[in-house]
């Protein structure tokens, strides 16, 4: 099993504006996120047997950290030192740090080899507020690290609320699949679809988003 640890590697220089801004955003504040997982992860991988997993923009680890506790030997992967810090420390306070690896890396610069039975990303966009990141050649290299039998699942925003009109961009699943079609040729499609849920904004009003969460799995191997 891996030890919990933060494993610094250097950022690619077109990208430390990019990784600057997120560091300045979560050292600004004693916690930036609820610390619950998103939505989706419980909701679909709770039965699913544990493995081997990376999380790609894990921020301070609360997906990591589910699934840690689930079973699952964890790596996950944020620009920001401060965010993977605060996993590593919640990972020891929760007894899970021999099953967690929180790395401050920048994915432009490529993925851990793997294999893994799951890969996660949980809105990662891509566009302006996120550099040059291009979302689907990112969950293509993804798909290229899922074990046979293993799974890819993502979430990003179909349609936002008025206070993030501002955010880089939005996706419908049927795009991702499309987008996914020649990484991921002859995977299962287990879920493609808009889903719901209720969201809160800055100064407590209420709204609703639409979510295109996506989750394919590689076929298992040949017997």
């Amino acid at each position: 099993m891996t030890s919990s640890r933060h494993q610094p590697s250097e950022p690619p220089s077109d990208a430390g504006h990019h990784a600057s801004s997120w560091e300045e955003r979560y050292a600004s504040v004693e916690q930036l996120w609820s610390g619950r997982p998103n939505n989706w992860l419980p909701e679909l991988a709770v039965d699913w047997e544990p493995g081997a997993a990376l999380e790609i923009g894990c921020g301070e680890g609360a997906d990591v950290l589910w699934l840690a506790e689930h079973g699952w030997r964890v790596t996950g992967l944020d620009l920001s030192a401060t965010a993977v810090a605060r996993l590593s420390r919640e990972a020891e306070r929760r007894g899970v740090a021999s099953r967690v690896t929180g790395r401050v890396h920048d994915v432009e610069a490529g993925l851990p080899e793997g294999p893994f039975d799951l890969v996660t990303s949980f809105y990662v966009h891509g566009g302006p507020e996120e550099g040059s990141l291009d979302l689907v050649a990112l969950l293509s290299d993804a798909a290229a690290r899922v074990a046979p039998g293993g799974r890819l699942l993502t979430a990003v925003h179909a349609v936002n609320p008025p206070w993030h009109r501002h955010h880089a961009r939005t996706y419908a699943a049927g795009e991702l699949v499309t987008g996914l079609a020649e990484a991921t040729a002859g995977w299962e499609v287990v879920v493609a679809e808009e889903r719901q849920r209720r969201v809160t904004g800055p100064d407590g009003q209420e709204d609703s988003r639409a979510d295109a969460v996506v989750c394919l799995r590689r076929p298992p191997a040949s017997v």
